[in-house]
């Protein structure tokens, strides 16, 4: 019986197994690797995860919850239809996603998980997470290292022994560590990151943008519309998508408000280099984490024999350059 491998990530998860000599990513009920890491509750109380939970970012906002991974073995509570959940408990919801798209894909059961978290996580946030994978019906056979998962897997396509500096940016957190890989053993030798920075917080900064100029244009301000707001984060998302391979991308809302002549629509285009302006301080920031790690390890950047950009958020051209 096939162990299922999960990334329990900030702002999508995924699952994949090993089995006929390869890894093999599942794709979810809608055929994506990517499952939003978002949770909503429905008017008849009803819990829905993944890509329909985010589409109800927009209608039902309140009953919607997002980036909770952040406070995992925490007492931060979510308040969703009536209900109240720990973040555990969310992520347990995630995890039974993930664990049915695989019985689905694979035809046949599930009952033991490996769930990767980042090295960073404390005993508290560790437990959290074996117990979203008790809340969701299965047994939790060990809690992985991110940073060691990505050097092993490198390792396993390369056969190289090294050091690596693995720099993981995803949607909520900045987590980098220098790794020593050497015939399947994994030392992580240092730890470094930024809590508070990611992918959202590059999409908050496009809003922003939007925001302002569309105020700019019609006088209207868009903050105090929480569907509207929704649009445009969403919108401000896709954006920064599009700006990872086009220099130029269009933001488009038709009937975002109502003026007093009538509907308003948003229309603004946003550069490449506009947006790497709008971030430049967020890129400036992961210098620090990058600085630390290597100084906690006792090691020059010369030494390292790879670099691994992991998540999302190292797919914008001006964070690989500036880790070059």
């Amino acid at each position: 019986m096939a162990i299922l491998g999960i990334d329990l990530g900030t702002t999508n998860s995924l699952g994949a197994v090993y089995r006929n000599g390869k890894v093999e990513l599942i794709p979810n009920r809608f055929g994506s690797f990517l499952t939003p890491s978002v949770v909503s509750v429905t008017e008849d109380g009803s819990v829905v995860t993944g890509q329909i939970a985010k589409e109800r970012l927009i209608t039902h906002p309140k009953d919607t919850a997002f980036s909770f991974k952040k406070n995992m073995g925490s007492d931060q509570k979510y308040n969703l239809g009536g209900k109240t959940f720990l973040p555990e408990e969310l992520s347990g919801f995630l995890v039974s996603a993930i664990v049915e798209d695989a019985k689905e894909y694979m035809g046949e059961e599930i009952k033991d998980v490996i769930i990767s978290v980042p090295a960073y996580f404390h005993d508290k946030q560790r437990v959290a997470t074996k117990r979203a994978g008790a809340l969701a019906g299965v047994n939790v056979k060990r809690i992985v290292n991110e940073p060691s998962a990505a050097a092993l897997a490198s390792y396993f396509d390369t056969q190289n022994e090294q050091l690596f500096l693995v720099f993981d940016f995803g949607g909520g957190t900045l987590d980098v560590s220098i790794v020593d890989c050497f015939d399947t053993m994994v030392d992580i030798l240092a730890v470094s990151g930024d809590n508070h920075l990611g992918g959202d917080d590059f999409d908050e900064c496009i809003t922003e943008h939007l925001l302002q100029v569309f105020e700019q244009q019609t006088g209207v301000k868009l903050q105090r519309d929480a569907m509207a707001l929704q649009r445009v984060r969403q919108a401000a998302e896709q954006a920064k998508k599009e700006l990872s391979s086009a220099t130029s991308t269009q933001v488009n809302l038709p009937f975002i408000a109502q003026g007093s002549a009538g509907p308003l629509h948003m229309d603004v285009t946003l550069t490449r280099a506009e947006f790497d302006r709008l971030t430049v301080h967020l890129i400036e920031r992961t210098t620090g984490p990058v600085q630390s790690a290597l100084n906690d390890a006792g090691i020059a950047a010369s030494e390292l024999g790879c670099v691994l950009l992991v998540g999302g958020s190292t797919r914008i051209p001006a964070v690989q350059n500036h880790v070059r």
